[in-house]
């Protein structure tokens, strides 16, 4: 596997989908062997994470087909998008 095929999997929307994944299971792992509080708490996550999930790597595919499959084009817009939400919910 050449190394331009890692890049064009592992982008920053792409990490914020493995963030989604992380909460489904973590909200799963504490509903299911957690204490009372533990299970109302943590069903919020999985709520959460779905949509985080879902948008980006639907977002993720758009993007590489909009861009015609090209890493560096896909890696550039990715961040360009990743660092205005996360600037945003800085200043929020």
């Amino acid at each position: 596997m050449d190394l331009e095929k890692v890049f064009s999997w592992v982008t920053p929307l792409m990490l914020g989908a493995l963030l989604g994944a992380y909460w489904i299971l973590d909200g799963l792992s504490h509903t299911v062997n957690g204490t009372k509080a533990e299970q109302r708490d943590y069903g919020l996550l999985i709520v959460l994470g779905l949509p985080l999930l879902l948008g980006c790597v639907g977002t993720h595919f758009l993007i590489r087909r909009l861009a015609n499959h090209n890493t560096l084009y896909v890696w550039i817009i990715e961040a360009m998008l990743v660092g205005a939400v996360a600037s945003v919910f800085m200043r929020s």
